[in-house]
């Protein structure tokens, strides 16, 4: 995190002085990082969020969650922000005075729609595989049918495989690791 929050202090700095060329790269990376953070919630609500697990959490933590939910709210604020502030038409026209193209970063609205549709894929195929399946199975073994469960991380070297299940109830949210040679 703090890589980026590096790359955020010396980007601002260059924006400040009127670096047209960081401008550029700036525009690119909102409107980049917009859609990957939109198409990732999106599909991650869609596709992963179990609810019940979701109001276990926030009756649990609910200070945690609020600043997560405020956090996230930020940042669906501030990139659209950014971005229009960076496609001002003074800046464009800035830009075009000095031989820049000034066009709307098309690609990186669509780079970060298919990033976060390839991994939310990607996450969809791993999770409801076989070595999904035989993760939950070893997880409901060792806590039994009191718990619900939904995987959270799956890993492979090999044929090594290592899962972290989450097991929750109305009351409690525990965490489980599995692995084993396939």
């Amino acid at each position: 995190m703090s890589n980026i929050l590096t790359f955020g202090v010396v980007a601002g700095f260059f924006l400040m002085r009127g670096n047209l060329q960081v401008t550029v790269w700036v525009t690119r990376f909102s409107a980049f990082y917009w859609m990957y953070r939109v198409f990732l919630i999106v599909i991650g609500i869609v596709v992963f969020q179990d609810q019940d697990l979701w109001m276990t959490q926030f009756r649990l933590s609910p200070i945690l969650n609020f600043i997560s939910c405020v956090f996230t709210g930020v940042l669906a604020i501030y990139l659209p922000w950014l971005y229009f502030q960076l496609r001002h038409p003074q800046i464009l026209a800035a830009m075009r005075t000095s031989g820049m193209k000034a066009a709307p970063p098309i690609s990186a609205w669509v780079g970060g729609a298919a990033v976060a549709v390839i991994l939310n894929a990607l996450l969809y195929v791993a999770f409801n595989g076989t070595d999904g399946a035989e993760a939950l199975q070893r997880a409901k073994q060792q806590l039994g049918p009191n718990y619900n469960y939904r995987m959270a991380s799956i890993a492979w070297s090999g044929s090594y495989v290592e899962a972290t299940v989450t097991a929750y109830n109305r009351n409690t949210i525990k965490t489980i690791d599995v692995e084993w040679t396939k």
